[in-house]
């Protein structure tokens, strides 16, 4: 076990945030797990998912999706396969390989949590403020901080800073202004001017996707006859699986590969979007159901109208084959056709 690592993952390591504002809980569990078994420098962790899931106490799928979005917030990235060849010989048994990012660390400390860190990471604070920096978070100074006044109205008033753009009122609270960029507009008194932003293309420049965000209402009968299949399983999505461009970019090879290996676009995308409870993140929950695809469902045997199944030929009344019997024939109970058999 290497106790940095363990530390960093408690301590330091920045965690993907759920729509709550809050860090996920399994992405952290996950990452302690992972850290357990990694290096002093972070590298070469390869415990496999039964073992993370014994340690999370999370289902398989749950760990699945924590380690698509910590590598996909660049916080875990895939590690040399060689490592675990050298301690398991057979590589159908083999798990992936993961580095830990310990050189990030997380930007919401305080000057108290930072203080009572340094004795065991020093240096966190320059490093603190470094990834602040590069985050576009200026560190707060209030030295030359002036002094508030209490009006005789009562309330209290905030001394704005001039490159901010708010102005003093009388008789009411300043709003606070938020630290790095200055807050946006308000849309019912300052509507924007811009132009609308052009519609989002498709993953081809030359045949764009009528998705609506990864997924939306269905292509029409011109645009399903020229679609190609990407298109088509990308158009079923639907409105509950947001996609960003370049999401859509990493699935189109994965989508590939399961239309190749038999899957109808359609089914494929019925299939991976049923169930959207609880999905926080749409990218990592397609790519995890995406790379666990069971077999491609077999189609059916029937090319003729008059091909029955064997439900349909035990309860006809009338044999296309000419049996006597209908509900005794072998030809319908095989569903064979009439033009076969000529």
């Amino acid at each position: 076990m290497s106790h940095e690592a363990v530390k960093w993952a408690h301590n330091l390591a920045p965690i993907p945030m759920d729509s709550n504002g809050k860090p996920n809980a399994s992405c952290a569990a996950v990452l302690v797990g992972l850290a357990i078994h990694a290096g002093p420098d972070g590298k070469g962790a390869f415990p496999s998912t039964r073992t993370l899931v014994r340690y999370t106490r999370r289902c398989e799928r749950t760990v699945r999706t924590a380690l698509d979005r910590l590598e996909a917030d660049q916080i875990i990235r895939k590690g040399d396969p060689a490592i675990v060849a050298a301690h398991i010989k057979r590589g159908d048994r083999r798990p992936q390989v993961w580095d830990l990012a310990m050189e990030r660390v997380r930007t919401d400390l305080d000057a108290e949590d930072l203080k009572a860190l340094e004795a065991m990471f020093p240096g966190v604070t320059a490093r603190v403020e470094a990834a602040k920096a590069a985050a576009g978070e200026a560190p707060v100074d209030n030295a030359d901080a002036q002094a508030v006044d209490n009006q005789e109205g009562g309330a209290q008033l905030s001394h704005p800073v001039a490159s901010t753009g708010c102005s003093r009122r009388g008789d009411e609270v300043q709003p606070v202004q938020l630290r790095g960029a200055a807050a946006a507009p308000e849309l019912s008194t300052e509507p924007s001017n811009e132009p609308p932003p052009p519609a989002r293309a498709g993953i081809d420049a030359g045949t764009p996707v009528d998705n609506q965000g990864a997924g939306g209402a269905d292509l029409g009968s011109h645009q399903q006859a020229t679609a190609t299949p990407v298109e088509l399983f990308l158009a079923k999505l639907g409105p509950d699986w947001p996609l960003s461009k370049g999401q859509l970019r990493r699935l189109v090879p994965v989508v590939t590969r399961a239309i190749a290996a038999g899957w109808d676009p359609t089914v494929l995308a019925e299939y991976v979007r049923a169930n959207t409870t609880g999905v926080r993140s749409p990218y990592a929950v397609l790519t995890s159901r995406l790379g666990d695809l069971p077999d491609p469902p077999r189609r059916s045997r029937r090319t003729y109208p008059d091909e029955r199944t064997v439900a349909e030929a035990t309860t006809s009344a009338v044999c296309i084959h000419g049996d006597p019997r209908p509900r005794a024939c072998a030809l319908c109970r095989r569903g064979i056709a009439l033009e076969e058999t000529a």
